[in-house]
């Protein structure tokens, strides 16, 4: 199990007294509140003001997350992030928006699934029932449904009815079920990528769900193999499953938390 962050913070003296640091965030649950539509999230005032001085102090400052990276871009606005999105798949480059090339022939057939997810009676008749079409990924979120367990399995025998549903990954997080390209990007390859080709010695990542596991675990292997200093921080809920938290080193209460260790980094 990670250990309490504020309890250990001399473990993170290195990272904060070396501007080579690199400090990479998911977004939902991490640096903004879950709420019950993704729509209307926000990260406050405080936190992008925060972001933007961890810009100026370290190395590379990051967002990686399950949004589309023209969201992401748009609920920050940060100048100097590296904007990440679909857990991967797409990130913004001089302003523009760059797709991996392996990944393009995959949209229309994202397009059909969530067509026909859309289109699918047991689900559509689902009160409060939300899909979020985000380019490259297709997400149904069920937090405001009536009966939250009853809609998942719903969402879930609907998806495996699908066509050429092994060319598409499936995922759950937070009251949310996911499905992307199956061509082996996650959060963890990312962040190795982001390591090797920014030349990374020390790393800090921070998330909150299913997928952050994989960024978890390639720190820890990457660590393991003397490739980089890297810790995980978990953002902790009644929410978040057992077996994302025992996979990062380190926890917080809340993103509350979040903005305290932000704080406590940027103090010289």
């Amino acid at each position: 199990m990670p250990t309490y962050l504020f309890n250990h913070l001399n473990e993170f003296e290195d990272f904060r007294k070396d501007e080579k640091t690199a400090v990479i965030t998911d977004i939902d649950g991490t640096i903004s509140k879950i709420v019950l539509d993704p729509y209307e999230a926000t990260i406050s005032q405080i936190m992008k003001t925060t972001l933007k001085k961890l810009v100026n102090k370290f190395q590379l400052v990051g967002i990686v997350t399950g949004r589309n990276v023209k969201n992401a871009k748009e609920m920050l606005e940060v100048d100097g992030l590296l904007y990440i999105g679909s857990h991967g798949l797409e990130y913004l480059k001089n302003d523009e928006i760059y797709i991996e090339p392996e990944v393009e022939k995959y949209l229309p057939l994202i397009q059909k699934v969530a067509q026909n997810i859309q289109t699918e009676e047991e689900l559509y008749n689902i009160k409060n029932i939300l899909f979020q079409e985000k380019g490259l990924c297709f997400t149904v979120h069920y937090r405001k449904c009536e009966d939250p367990e009853g809609t998942r399995r719903k969402i879930l025998d609907a998806i495996n009815e699908l066509e050429e549903l092994e060319k598409f990954k499936v995922t759950e997080g937070r009251k949310v079920v996911e499905i992307r390209p199956k061509i082996g990007h996650d959060k963890g390859t990312i962040l190795e990528k982001l390591i090797f080709e920014n030349a990374i010695e020390k790393i800090i990542y921070l998330g909150d769900d299913v997928t952050d596991v994989d960024a978890f675990n390639k720190l820890k292997e990457l660590k393991g193999e003397n490739k980089v200093n890297g810790l995980g921080i978990v953002v902790i809920s009644e929410e978040v499953p057992e077996f994302v938290r025992e996979n990062a080193s380190f926890y917080v209460n809340g993103v509350e938390e979040v903005q305290k260790f932000f704080n406590w980094l940027l103090k010289s």
